[in-house]
C-alpha cells in the first residue's frame, strides 16, 4: 500500500470525479459530501500519464468503516459515470472538486491494525496550498482546507516527509 501511495506524490490532483455532491462552508475551508469519489492524478512532466484512484468503502466485521483504494490508468474503466460522444475523445460527465496546480507533497493515512493486517479509514493530502481529508463511510466526507486536519484514527503512517 505505502509503494502505491508513494507513486502518487509529485503528481498533480487534477480533480475529485463524484455522480452527486454536497457542499458546504466550514471554516477556512469546504466540506463535500459524496458517494466513491475518483481521484485523477496527472504527470507533471507527461500530461498524458494519468492515475485514477476510486475510493470506495465496506464495513467491516467490528462495524468499522474500511477506505478501500483501487487504481487504474484506464478512463474506459470508470463505469460509475455517464459518458458523452461526440467529442474528439468520449467525455465524463460528473460533478467536481477541481484543484488547480495542486501537485502532492505529501500524504497522512489513517486507520487501524490488527493481528494480520491494516484497515485504512482516511488520508489526507498535503498539497502547495491545502489540504484535502477523504474520510470513508456510506458517504465519504472530503475537507478542503488550508490548515492541517488531524483525525481521531492512529495514524498508520506518512509518505513524503
Amino acid at each position: 500500500m505505502e509503494q502505491r501511495m508513494q507513486s502518487i506524490r509529485g503528481m498533480k490532483l487534477k480533480t475529485v470525479l463524484v455522480e452527486q455532491i454536497a457542499a458546504y462552508q466550514k471554516g477556512d475551508g469546504w466540506e463535500y459530501l459524496c458517494s466513491e469519489p475518483v481521484l485523477l492524478f496527472q504527470s507533471k512532466s507527461d500530461p498524458n500519464q494519468k492515475t485514477y484512484w476510486i475510493l470506495s468503502w465496506r464495513e467491516t466485521e467490528e462495524g468499522d468503516d474500511e477506505l478501500l483504494i483501487d487504481e487504474t490508468h484506464d478512463a474506459d474503466s470508470l463505469s460509475q459515470f455517464q459518458w458523452v460522444e461526440g467529442f474528439r475523445k468520449p467525455v465524463i460527465v460528473s460533478s467536481s472538486i477541481r484543484l488547480e496546480n495542486a501537485s502532492v507533497q505529501s500524504m497522512v493515512v489513517y486507520g487501524y491494525k490488527d493481528e494480520e493486517q491494516e484497515f485504512l479509514t482516511s488520508i489526507v493530502l498535503e498539497l502547495e496550498d491545502v489540504y484535502v481529508t477523504f474520510t470513508s463511510g456510506p458517504v465519504f466526507t472530503v475537507t478542503v482546507t488550508k490548515t492541517f486536519l488531524e483525525n481521531v484514527d492512529g495514524e498508520l503512517f506518512r509518505v513524503g516527509e
